[in-house]
């Protein structure tokens, strides 16, 4: 006589009961946020529960200890001065993602604002806007911000001020592509037709699906703008001595590469792990949103 498999009440006849974690499946199959998340959430909590590590203030000298190799006591070795370092790279790393989301939600908002006034409306709204845009966008994003800071001066403010100003005309223009792509759809003719408002329509229809492209835009953004606060730190117009940044930590090392490599080597491979991260996080994010990256 021929016994049939007696299966559990969580699973098929004669298979084994699986446990699904939705969670833990989403960051499975999307590797792309996984790695985001093992090299971006150590630094984000690292910056922003550093002074509870026991670690050296970032500004506390100690001219006996200057230039000393990596250690136990100063992972990251110290500088010149005597200062610890890794102290200094968490402070200019907390600089760098300030102004890297900053940057990023600032050119988000400006970008689906305008950029969808100036696709929907067309016309004379279209002209100005975009007229405005494509002056921005004929000077190389570095150079603009350069000549940004020079007239706004050094700090965290005009810093985030000039490489929005240097990166908003981008998400501003992709905005108005996807608008124009949208607004001829025949639902959004349909909806004209039984005399749907404007406002309506851009916010029902028209801004939600341009949110995924955005997002990925706007995390290359925040990638973008974290090299360019190190590249005018480096220069002397971003971020201004004592305060650390990643940019003039790495110019205060410049003349000791040979002999304290360090110095300049560790807020260097900060910046790369950071914006690799928020590379790796566009691409998550596009992946998760995009229904064709999907399949």
């Amino acid at each position: 006589m021929n016994q049939k498999a007696v299966g559990t009440p969580f699973s098929p006849a004669g298979k084994p009961a699986h446990i699904s974690i939705p969670y833990l499946r989403f960051f499975n199959v999307n590797k792309s946020v996984l790695y985001a998340a093992i090299i971006l959430i150590p630094f984000v909590l690292a910056t922003m529960f550093a002074q509870l590590l026991p670690l050296q203030p970032p500004l506390e000298s100690n001219v006996q200890a200057s230039l000393q190799k990596p250690s136990l006591e100063h992972p990251f070795g110290t500088d010149k001065l005597g200062r610890d370092v890794l102290s200094r790279t968490l402070a200019g790393s907390k600089v760098s993602l300030t102004v890297g989301f900053s940057v990023a939600l600032i050119s988000l908002i400006f970008g689906v604002v305008l950029g969808t006034i100036s696709g929907f409306y067309g016309k004379y709204v279209d002209r100005i806007i975009m007229g405005i845009v494509d002056i921005f966008l004929a000077f190389p994003s570095l150079l603009l911000a350069i000549m940004l800071v020079a007239i706004l001066g050094a700090g965290i403010v005009p810093v985030i001020i000039a490489i929005t100003v240097a990166d908003v005309p981008r998400l501003i223009r992709l905005q108005r592509s996807l608008v124009l792509s949208l607004k001829s759809r025949t639902y959004i003719e349909a909806a004209k037709t039984v005399n749907a408002s404007r406002g309506w329509l851009m916010a029902k229809h028209i801004v939600p699906n341009t949110i995924a492209p955005l997002l990925v835009a706007a995390s290359i953004a925040a990638a973008n703008a974290i090299l360019l606060e190190a590249s005018l730190s480096f220069i002397g117009l971003g971020i201004k001595l004592p305060e650390p940044s990643l940019g003039n930590i790495i110019k205060e090392g410049q003349q000791y590469l040979q002999q304290a490599w360090w110095i300049s080597a560790m807020p260097g491979l900060s910046i790369f792990l950071i914006a690799i991260s928020l590379h790796f996080l566009s691409d998550g994010i596009r992946q998760t949103l995009d229904p064709k990256a999907r399949k």
